[in-house]
């Protein structure tokens, strides 16, 4: 018997700058994202506001992601992308982070779950797709994801 294999089709890149959080409690960290954008042949869009990223910080210091974007494409059309993901924390991982350095995607596992949401025809074809997320890049005050459609 074979190995089952998962096929995915890269859909997209989430490029977007990372604010300095608000904490209204010691495990949690508030972003308002003001800088966000989805780019790729098929579809290029913007954050809006409201926009933000809640990030619940786990006993072990895993974050668990709760992300949701409003987006407005190059020709005006509205989508509402919305993510649940985990970066998994280790102290090494921490301390790269605390000095503000670029860290690449091999380096770590910060995956992400993204839904789309739209009344648009055009872009339709995103309201019945699972994807799946893997983060490229963070910190420096960047953060960029590759996003696959799982077909």
């Amino acid at each position: 018997m074979s190995e089952p294999k998962l096929e995915t089709r890269w859909l997209a890149s989430l490029v977007g700058s990372i604010p300095e959080p608000v904490m209204p409690s010691a495990n949690m960290m508030v972003f308002n994202v003001l800088d966000a954008e989805l780019k790729s042949p098929r579809i290029n869009a913007k954050a809006m506001g409201p926009s933000g990223d809640w990030v619940q910080v786990q006993p072990n210091g895993n974050w668990m992601l709760d992300v949701r974007l409003m987006m407005k494409a190059d020709d005006g059309e509205v989508i509402y992308l919305f993510y649940n993901g985990v970066l998994k924390m280790t102290p090494e991982l921490g301390q790269k982070m605390a000095n503000g350095e670029e860290i690449p995607g091999d380096q770590m596992y910060f995956r992400s779950a993204p839904y789309f949401r739209t009344q648009s025809k055009k872009y339709a074809w995103l309201n019945d797709i699972l994807a799946v997320g893997k983060m490229t890049s963070f910190g420096g005050g960047n953060v960029v994801y590759d996003l696959f459609e799982v077909l």
